[in-house]
């Protein structure tokens, strides 16, 4: 009986392909761990969803395996938190829980048309016209967001629109308001409280574009522009609070649910980013790299929008994120496209066995390039290649080009925000590559911690659950929970440091010149 006095905390993590169900104890450390397949379905080109049904009895069945050990069962469980890829969603229908479409993903992109469609409306041209003077006149950062936003099929509201004009009969039973809306999140704790709760939180509403940042509130105006009904979207609530409760009969009791977060916005949180600049880059098949902006939206001038990471007691904490498409995808693309390498773990040893890449630059931007540059056709380029060339210094210059892309990313947020670095927390199946990251603190010229978690967006998840129950009663606890990370200290020639610098700007330059 003594087992069933201690408690943990339960973290469910829900990616693109995948379900994870962790256990946390009260010193933060991993003390269970579950994980199931979930693969997409890609019923046409363009297409990537996910049958939510499956989704569903997938995490009754991880969340039932972790309780078969008898040192965890449901009721040793304090609180539960929900993490999720952000940005997919499904319509149910609110009568039955029946779906009414698949999960369909952030990166379906069957929703090009659209996209297109709503960036040249009418009426949306005026606004930002409108939106483009004042914001130039009084600096105010909703209304400079405005004019710059451009929809793309990333965005929740292109692919929704897309949905209700395929179907008019949807649209037309969700002004009724017999339709239901959610982001995967709200879609499990709908299913979990068995239909009682309705609800997200701000880091995964504000993904969809439908959540204005500025006013924390379901964006009205733009919905109405657009002909998407309000009457389908769950209630707001904070991300550490009140979710309801599992349904007894799941799992014999009830389990609280006190956090649900966004998939990055979870990772920040788990590396107890809580401060303004606090900085993390999780590297996986690409990279996110997010900011902590404190608690005031700040746009950057040249195109990120203000998200919120989480927002406790009311108090919202907004960050930035940049983004590269091209990391995990690149190296397993350099083995089994050209046969540069078998493997990553082979790449690295390539890339250890010279401190230089003698002249070589690799420019990593095999899908484009993203923020700060935004050349969509960019391809990835290597320069200065030699007779006296190996594959050693090829490796080397990957590596060092995937960190000077990152490096890119991170100046030009710091030079639109003027807010400083002071260290680079990272996390991702890339960040286990000590040169890389040894790269990295060299060119940004400060430290990177790598947690000895590759993955931190459940961590970030149990985290907010157990602030949200008690469990833990401070951020100023969470910051100090055991973690183990590993240091990586810059020790670049200063002179040295400016040269690669500068040699790699002009090779970026050059890619962007080519077609």
């Amino acid at each position: 009986m003594a087992a069933l006095k201690e408690k943990y905390i339960l973290s469910v993590d829900s990616g693109g392909s995948g379900i994870r169900a962790i256990l946390f104890d009260k010193k933060g450390r991993i003390v269970s761990r579950q994980y199931e397949k979930t693969p997409p379905i890609v019923s046409e080109p363009g297409a990537l969803e996910h049958d939510p049904e499956k989704l569903w009895q997938a995490l009754v069945s991880i969340l039932k395996k972790t309780f078969k050990n008898r040192k965890f069962q449901a009721v040793n469980v304090d609180s539960l938190g929900i993490c999720n890829q952000r940005g997919s969603f499904l319509l149910w229908e609110k009568s039955s829980g029946k779906p009414l479409t698949k999960l369909i993903s952030w990166a379906d992109v069957r929703a090009g048309k659209t996209s297109a469609e709503m960036n040249s409306n009418r009426i949306w041209k005026v606004i930002q016209f409108v939106s483009r003077i004042l914001g130039t006149i009084t600096g105010n950062p909703m209304l400079i967001a405005t004019y710059m936003l451009k929809f793309t099929t990333d965005h929740a509201s292109v692919r929704l629109k897309w949905v209700f004009d395929k179907n008019p009969e949807l649209r037309k039973r969700a002004k009724k308001g017999e339709i239901l809306f959610g982001t995967l999140d709200t879609w499990f704790v709908y299913k979990l409280t068995k239909g009682k709760e309705h609800i997200s939180d701000p880091s995964n509403a504000t993904v969809t574009g439908m959540f204005n940042p500025f006013q924390l509130q379901w964006n009205a105006p733009l919905c109405g522009i657009f002909n998407i009904p309000m009457k389908i979207f769950p209630n707001v609530m904070d991300t550490a609070a009140d979710f309801g409760t599992t349904d007894p009969s799941l799992f014999g009791v009830g389990i609280p649910i006190r956090a649900v977060v966004g998939d990055q916005m979870a990772a920040l949180f788990g590396h107890a980013c809580f401060e303004k600049g606090g900085v993390k880059i999780s590297q996986g098949s690409g990279a996110f790299v997010d900011m902590n902006m404190g608690d005031k939206p700040k746009m950057s001038k040249r195109g990120l929008f203000p998200l919120v990471a989480w927002r406790l007691s009311g108090k919202p904490t907004y960050m930035l994120e940049g983004y590269t498409g091209t990391v995990g995808t690149l190296i397993d693309w350099l083995g089994k496209g050209i046969g540069l390498s078998d493997t990553p773990k082979v790449l690295n040893e390539l890339a250890s066995q010279t401190n230089d890449t003698e002249g070589v630059i690799f420019v990593p931007t095999a899908s484009g390039m993203r923020f700060p540059h935004f050349n969509p056709n960019a391809k990835a380029s290597i320069f200065g290649l030699s007779l006296a060339t190996h594959r050693r210094h090829v490796a080397r210059a990957v590596l060092e080009g995937i960190a000077l892309s990152l490096f890119d990313i991170l100046e030009g947020i710091k030079k639109d925000t003027n807010v400083p670095v002071r260290s680079i927390m990272v996390d991702g199946g890339v960040s286990q590559s000590d040169i890389l990251l040894q790269c990295l603190a060299d060119f940004c010229n400060v430290e990177v911690k790598r947690a000895p978690e590759p993955d931190m967006t459940a961590t970030g998840a149990a985290y907010l659950a157990g602030l949200g129950s008690g469990y833990w009663k401070s951020l100023e606890e969470l910051s100090k929970l055991e973690r183990g990370y590993k240091i990586f200290k810059p020790k670049m020639d200063p002179k040295f440091r400016e040269l690669k610098l500068e040699r790699w700007h002009r090779a970026v330059q050059s890619t962007l010149k080519i077609d």
